[in-house]
């Protein structure tokens, strides 16, 4: 259900008590001022989606109050209430920028067919967004390399988006797992349809179950209007299960049942629920290692992974970073790309392990760009972590030198990262281009202790 909250302003005790009622009924969201000023500072607060407003009543009129929230919100649909002696007022008060005006006493049919038309309007006004924003978004997923492992994932993503089974992607933090799912749904007979996707790592269990199953309202505390799951949001287009490795084993049971009968129950719902989805997931862990230490359903993993692709690490792939140097560097409309791809910097790129992946390597691009301007970058405005073994290697390794290994390499980037962030566990893990779970584990692994 789209956003959607309702004001209603009436110095009339028993009319607006009355209109939140029958609203809440129907499963809105409904507040309510008995004058205009308190319905002012309370919308200043919480931009309501409609108000219902008097137009006679103390401290500010209904027209004086439609002004004033037009000013705040032009999009807010304002209905107004008046008398038969006052038509004059009313119209008025449309020519101050009021939708509509009912006449007192309110009808309760009109009112409901009037908020379920604006409902209407607003969620056809949504979905066209949406829809526009889908075109734009599919319009940008490029697959950038030439490499034999991306052949692989290109050749892979055509074979998928022929059929209607599971994808099961799989690959480090920061190659593009996104991408690919996105890919194979554009590519697919869904593509004109929804798709969606939810990182499940990033949330709790119990935010996760009602993000995909949706609630009733009064489901729980807090669960004041229905709200619809992405299952049922995706319905003849596609979700990405991102990180489907972090998913709690309770919840897998749920999920399973879900994608195999393509029904559901919302929480707090008597009757099922059917969606005609296609699922897509992706990890960065290894599930069969998860299986055999009881944290992942087998049976679970094996609906999932009807068709896998695997994703290789930036750093099996060096010979596509000159491509995505160049792809990247246009994106930020730089006026002579070649001119990054043709100096030493691309070689310190290739020297460097990329723990990050490519969203690593677009970070540091989007960095160097910032600081060089349209000058050809130097390997002087890498990061301190790359720039020290580009060094080692750019001149030649000599054997006299202290060669770092990977391990410290990356504990070094952690500790620059964590000085540089203050200590912010979750800032760093973003910018390092992990999640913040695989961020803990580094620590512990290094032997690195922050509050």
């Amino acid at each position: 259900m789209i956003a959607f909250s309702i004001l209603i302003v009436d110095d009339e005790q028993d009319i607006r008590m009355g209109l939140k009622a029958l609203l809440e009924h129907k499963g809105y969201e409904v507040a309510t001022a008995k004058d205009g000023l308190e319905a002012l500072s309370l919308f200043k607060e919480y931009q309501y989606a409609m108000v219902f407003s008097d137009i006679m009543m103390p401290n500010m009129s209904g027209i004086d109050l439609t002004k004033q929230v037009k000013a705040i919100n032009p999009d807010t649909i304002v209905i107004l209430f008046t008398g038969y002696s006052s038509i004059e007022s009313a119209v008025e008060a449309i020519k101050s920028g009021a939708e509509e005006y009912l006449l007192k006493p309110v009808n309760n049919d009109d009112v409901i067919n009037l908020v379920a038309r604006v409902y209407k309007s607003l969620e056809l006004k949504r979905d066209n967004e949406m829809m526009r924003q889908e075109l734009l978004r599919s319009q940008s997923v490029q697959i950038i390399g030439k490499s034999d492992g991306i052949k692989q994932v290109r050749k892979g993503i055509e074979q998928a988006a022929e059929s209607d089974i599971p994808v099961l992607i799989t690959g480090e933090t920061g190659t593009g797992k996104d991408i690919i799912a996105r890919s194979i749904h554009d590519q697919g007979p869904r593509k004109r349809h929804p798709f969606v996707a939810i990182n499940c790592g990033s949330v709790s269990s119990e935010f996760l179950e009602r993000e995909l199953f949706g609630y009733e309202q009064g489901a729980f505390p807090g669960a004041e209007i229905r709200k619809y799951g992405l299952f049922e949001v995706a319905n003849k287009g596609t979700i990405l299960l991102d990180e489907i490795g972090e998913m709690s084993i309770e919840l897998q049971a749920k999920i399973l049942r879900a994608i195999e009968s393509k029904q559901f129950r919302r929480l707090g719902a008597q009757d099922e629920t059917s969606s005609d989805f296609r699922v897509i997931s992706s990890t960065n862990r290894n599930l069969l290692t998860l299986i055999e230490d009881e944290k992942f359903r087998e049976d679970l993993f094996l609906h999932l992974s009807a068709f896998t692709i695997d994703v290789p690490a930036l750093s099996k792939r060096t010979e596509d970073i000159p491509l995505l140097v160049d792809y990247f560097s246009k994106q930020k409309g730089r006026q002579d790309p070649k001119s990054v791809s043709e100096s030493g910097f691309i070689k310190a790129l290739q020297n460097y392990d990329w723990p990050g992946n490519v969203r690593e390597l677009k970070n540091t691009l989007e960095r160097v760009f910032l600081l060089v301007g349209q000058d050809p970058p130097t390997v002087e405005y890498l990061p301190l972590e790359i720039n020290d073994v580009s060094h080692q290697f750019i001149g030649g390794y000599r054997g006299d030198q202290d060669r770092p290994t990977l391990a410290q390499i990356e504990r070094d980037c952690i500790v620059k990262t964590m000085h540089e962030l203050g200590g912010n566990k979750t800032h760093v893990a973003k910018a390092l281009g992990i999640s913040l779970r695989s961020l803990y584990d580094k620590l512990e692994k290094a032997g690195l202790k922050y509050p």
